[in-house]
């Protein structure tokens, strides 16, 4: 009797610790990503690594050597994202992106910049 009493507690602390690791480990990965209208209002402390997903804006793609600049929008508000990462091949404007970093000043810096792939690849048309 006493041996059967071992293995359920025993158990029952086995249970808890699995529990109790996939709560933690699932409260800092509940919000996958930020929309730029939750970046702008502040709520996500400067210098803290989050990642934010939106269209690129129309006009805003700037390059200057090795950095790449553009704004994401969600429609309600917009954030201008700079990153020196290489950015993938579907880059561009309209494009939804998940960009991972964090504020600085005004700016999102971003260390990896994502993009979505598209719902229907279409085949390049050559006009030769």
């Amino acid at each position: 009797m006493k041996a059967r009493y071992r293995f359920i507690l025993a158990s029952a602390v086995v249970v808890a610790c699995v529990g109790g690791l996939i709560a933690w480990s699932l409260t800092a990965s509940t919000a996958y990503y930020k929309t730029p209208s939750e970046l702008l209002s502040g709520s996500v402390p400067a210098g803290e690594t989050v990642r934010v997903a939106g269209k690129v804006v129309d006009g805003s793609i700037t390059r200057q050597g090795a950095e790449t600049a553009f704004s994401v929008t969600d429609g309600k508000g917009s954030v201008k994202v700079s990153t020196a990462d290489l950015m993938p091949d579907t880059f561009g404007t309209g494009v939804e992106v998940v960009a991972e970093g964090a504020m600085r000043g005004e700016t999102f810096s971003a260390s990896t910049v994502l993009t979505k792939c598209p719902s229907k690849f279409k085949a390049r048309v050559s006009t030769a």
